[in-house]
């Protein structure tokens, strides 16, 4: 009896630590669409998961039962060649949703979910999903909310790969992973995101010689400072202006 109330307490006051620390405001989580009655119904279903740095959430190809939102940490997906050379897709922060599509449709995973940092996560199964959607219909338009707003980050970057030069790009990166790190609002200085300059050469389809060349003179104009697997942005406006310095 001793051994299940303990159980019954750590699991309660996980709850309360989700219903405290849950990123509501975050654009790029999911149950943001969603009125704030609703969330609390979402939330209450949802489970915490702890991961270690380098331990992998799933697999390619691995059954999709689970969506995720990262509470701490960060995230990083990947994919794999044929040559067996892993390819990052990009680097999820605080507050960001992923594994939504093969949770969606109900295919297997198209990429590789790793823990880049020590990792807590917030976790909602398929059964749940269902469940809650049949209770508030609402929840189905705002996954579709989410989707589209995935969809159309997705169209912008791929504009901008064909529009922007890499410094362009590279500003524009660092800010979208400051903004999606601070609940949607990256004016705060100094931010700090955690991101390696090798993630960022994989996301831009770049070397990281060029990143790193990039960085440098941005360390020296005093835009930002380099650390070890993190950037610490100070002058989020002076990066903005390289964005429209077209």
């Amino acid at each position: 009896m001793k051994i299940e109330h303990l159980q019954n307490t750590q699991k309660d006051n996980g709850k309360a630590r989700l219903r405290a620390e849950y990123p509501r405001k975050a654009h790029e989580q999911w149950i943001y669409f969603l009125p704030a009655e609703i969330q609390d119904a979402v939330i209450a279903n949802m489970d915490i998961r702890h991961y270690k740095r380098t331990e992998t959430v799933y697999a390619h190809h691995s059954p999709t039962n689970e969506i995720y939102t990262v509470l701490e940490g960060c995230i990083k997906l990947t994919n794999t060649t044929l040559s067996g050379k892993d390819i990052a897709i990009t680097t999820l922060p605080r507050g960001c949703t992923f594994g939504e599509l093969s949770f969606i449709d109900g295919q297997p995973r198209q990429n590789i979910a790793v823990a880049s940092t020590d990792c807590t996560l917030a976790v909602l199964t398929r059964k749940q999903y269902l469940s809650l959607s049949q209770q508030h219909p609402e929840i189905l338009a705002g996954m579709l909310q989410f989707t589209a707003h995935r969809l159309r980050a997705l169209v912008n970057i791929h504009q901008d790969t064909t529009s922007l030069e890499l410094p362009q790009q590279l500003a524009k990166r660092l800010l979208f992973i400051a903004q999606k790190q601070n609940d949607g609002n990256h004016h705060s200085q100094p931010t700090e995101i955690s991101v390696s300059q090798d993630e960022l050469a994989a996301t831009l389809g770049v070397s990281r010689q060029h990143v790193n060349k990039a960085l440098k003179k941005w360390q020296t104009d005093g835009l930002l400072e380099v650390g070890y697997r993190k950037i610490t942005l100070l002058d989020c406006e002076g990066l903005k202006e390289v964005t429209e310095d077209i």
